[in-house]
């Protein structure tokens, strides 16, 4: 894991990656995933997610998360890498994919904004 760590490096800079973590919050993930809200049992501080026998429960306003199945927890990329079975290499190119996010080196880093349809 810490290899994939430092090979992030040569595709993203520290920032790109701040930047990326900031705009997609885990609750996006995780339905993406296909994991439901569970409304009666999640609060405004740990929203519950459900998918079959998985819980998820996602916490600081969506920058967080933790299986309480587990000891898993982290961020969003430590979701994906969790939920997908992948390094973080792969994690972070995932959740990028889910924003249309581009690296440095392909040109500008761009985002674009998420809308509601």
């Amino acid at each position: 894991m810490e290899a994939d760590r430092w090979a992030i490096g040569s595709k993203m800079k520290r920032r790109e990656i701040e930047a990326l973590r900031s705009q997609v919050s885990c609750a996006a993930v995780l339905e993406q995933a296909r994991f439901a809200i569970d409304i009666k049992e999640s609060t405004r501080r740990a929203v519950k997610f459900r998918r079959g026998g998985e819980i998820i429960i996602v916490t600081h306003d969506g920058r967080g998360w933790f299986d309480p199945l587990s000891d898993a927890k982290g961020d969003v990329f430590g979701l994906v890498e969790h939920l997908d079975h992948v390094g973080f290499l792969e994690g972070v190119e995932r959740v990028a994919d889910l924003v249309g996010f581009r690296t440095h080196e392909t040109g500008v880093a761009a985002c674009e904004p998420w809308r509601r349809i």
